[in-house]
């Protein structure tokens, strides 16, 4: 049976190195990953009836991202089960370990040096996770701010970038 393990994302490649060196660490393990992205929820009634995950995921994914998982299914087809995104919205430590529980996540995995890139609607998880009784697990890798999308894809996949 597969590990369920989390990492949180914020939908820029970068993000991904994180996934990255834990598949490349797994020994033999299959593991189903799940990338959850933070959001505050909106709170309108017309916002709320017409609420789809779906529509947030795909009005934040870039092309690129999206190419940079598929590299990674790829990559790592025997080790990797399956990739799903989840929307979190509640920026609170039990609404996490409730998330955590009803995904029977057990590992969670997040970047030490690399902080994840939010806007007006995101929130960053993993100060949230590090302030949790939550067994959690921080990967240290080189993050290069200054690279574009595309360059960061390409780093990706060329070389491992432990610190």
């Amino acid at each position: 049976m597969a590990k369920t393990i989390l990492v949180p994302t914020d939908f820029h490649v970068a993000s991904l190195n994180t996934l990255k060196l834990v598949l490349e660490n797994t020994q033999t393990e299959q593991v189903y990953v799940i990338l959850v992205y933070s959001e505050y929820l909106n709170t309108s009634i017309t916002d709320l009836l017409f609420y789809s995950p779906y529509r947030i995921i795909n009005s934040r994914i870039s092309n690129e991202f999206n190419e940079a998982l598929q590299i990674l299914k790829n990559r790592f087809r025997g080790t990797i089960t399956d990739i799903t995104i989840k929307v979190f919205h509640e920026p609170n430590r039990k609404m996490l370990k409730r998330f955590i529980e009803t995904h029977n996540v057990e590992e969670i995995f997040i970047p030490k040096t690399y902080k994840l890139k939010t806007h007006k609607c995101s929130f960053d998880l993993v100060p949230i996770i590090k302030n949790t009784s939550l067994p959690f697990y921080e990967i240290e890798w080189e993050s290069n701010h200054t690279h574009s999308e595309q360059e960061q894809l390409i780093a990706l996949f060329t070389s491992s970038n432990y610190k």
